[in-house]
């Protein structure tokens, strides 16, 4: 017997399972930085070692398995399925070990903690990795003064590309700062993951006034020193899905239906309006018609979907660079870019549109339950109805933002991106937010004392 929610944690501490998820998440958010500061067999041992630890707990908490998604565990076995017929079976026998690994650590947290230690875990992984990008981007302008490349290369007087460097110590010259993921539209992204947790931690007490608006001005601040057009879409979107749920709050279920009806509308003009307004929006963002590049890699990744439409070439996450036929579908400007930079066509060029339509449902119900999460009104013991709290909107918020990046980017395939989504898939999927019961160390700023776990007597 326990005294906290979940009760599926064994012998595991619920300090231990912060830890876990904390670490995980920030070492896969980070991106690029550890494999180019320790080389990428050092970063396969750490992320091998945490994969460890995930398994471990996850075999000492004993979490059920009844209780999770089975569109993730489908598109999973249809990813695995297609090493009968992969162009590059042993690319995919290798990377479904890390998929798996991850979708099973994703698991391990969202059995052994609540939604708002996963809130915390997830709020301190992404301040972690924002406040150290920023104070590595000052170090190497105002210190080195010079771009610095990854540990594992040497480019001598070579002119290489620009993407080839670790950070262009361009954080005092007006570019756009990489930081730690060694990527500027990542690092956005993470600075947005981020201010979405502050805030929320803020409203639900957990975190103080100054704390909350410090850490909200430094992802300000990272957002602005990358200006990146897909995460500036992604930021409108949350807040719109922000404005929509509080919106619909306001009613009672019953009394929905014309305000919902009105956000469908309301979200077709708009999708409309941005399709046919769509060249002055991009010149307006300093952005070309083919999205950077972009254009140009979708319809070389169309062009493999013709040729295997139904099952497609064999499941492999992120592009293998000693895969000619990947590394060379669309060079820019002496890049190789790893990825078809839109998750579904990726998804539908690698399985097949079997894999592309399980992956829809599983993404589609995700989102659908993290929108009842936010939305629904929940009830508490006796049927009295429990006022709707701010951490309620946390899964919401970060699967819209996600999700939008995944239209211009392959991230919700691989790495930070695929273990927070399963999380919140399988999360959601364990208990809606909204129904999960009060927990001990869920309070406002409980002291880290008292939020250990502790079985009763």
């Amino acid at each position: 017997m326990t005294n906290t929610w979940p009760i599926a944690r064994g012998t595991v501490s619920e300090r231990e399972a912060f830890a876990l998820a904390t670490t995980v998440l920030l070492t896969l958010f980070a991106g690029d930085a550890v494999p180019n500061m320790v080389t990428w067999y050092g970063a396969a041992t750490v992320w091998a070692l945490e994969g460890v630890w995930g398994v471990s707990v996850l075999v000492r908490a004993r979490p059920p398995l009844t209780r999770t998604p089975r569109a993730l565990w489908l598109f999973l076995g249809w990813c695995l399925l297609s090493v009968v017929w992969s162009h590059w079976r042993p690319a995919t026998l290798a990377s479904m070990v890390a998929q798996v690994l991850c979708a099973l650590v994703a698991f391990t947290i969202a059995s052994t903690l609540t939604w708002r230690r996963v809130l915390d875990a997830a709020s301190a992984a992404f301040r972690w990795v924002v406040g150290l990008s920023l104070v590595f981007e000052a170090v190497v302008a105002v210190v080195v003064r010079h771009p610095i490349a990854p540990i594992w290369t040497d480019y001598g007087d070579r002119d290489v590309p620009d993407a080839f460097y670790f950070s262009r110590a361009e954080l005092l010259t007006g570019g756009r700062i990489q930081g730690l993921p060694g990527n500027a539209n990542l690092l956005a992204m993470v600075a947005l993951l981020a201010a979405i947790a502050v805030a929320v931690q803020f409203a639900e007490g957990r975190m103080g006034r100054n704390r909350a608006v410090a850490w909200l001005v430094v992802s300000g601040a990272a957002l602005l020193l990358t200006r990146s057009s897909t995460v500036l879409l992604a930021a409108v979107a949350v807040a719109v899905a922000l404005v929509v749920a509080l919106w619909l709050r306001r009613v009672p279920s019953g009394r929905r239906v014309p305000r919902t009806l009105a956000v469908l509308a309301g979200l077709a003009v708009v999708v409309s309006a941005v399709v046919a307004a769509r060249a002055p929006l991009l010149d307006l963002m300093g952005r070309s018609s083919d999205l950077t590049g972009r254009g140009a890699i979708w319809t070389a990744v169309a062009g493999l979907v013709e040729q295997h439409p139904v099952l497609g070439w064999g499941w492999i996450g992120y592009w293998w660079p000693d895969i000619p036929l990947l590394a060379e579908l669309a060079p820019r400007h002496g890049v190789q870019y790893l990825q078809a930079h839109d998750a579904a066509l990726d998804v539908w060029m690698q399985t097949g549109v079997v894999g592309l339509v399980l992956f829809l449902v599983y993404v589609l119900t995700t989102f659908g339950r993290a929108w009842a999460g936010a939305t629904r009104e929940a009830f508490g013991p006796g049927l009295v109805p429990r006022a709707f709290d701010p951490v309620t909107l946390f899964p919401l918020l970060v699967v819209v933002a996600l999700l939008v990046q995944s239209l211009a980017e392959s991230r919700l395939l691989y790495q930070g991106n695929w273990v927070l989504f399963a999380l919140l898939a399988i999360k959601t999927r364990i208990v809606l937010v909204n129904e999960e019961p009060a927990s001990l160390g869920d309070g406002p700023r409980t002291p880290r004392a008292k939020r250990e776990f502790r079985a009763t007597v």
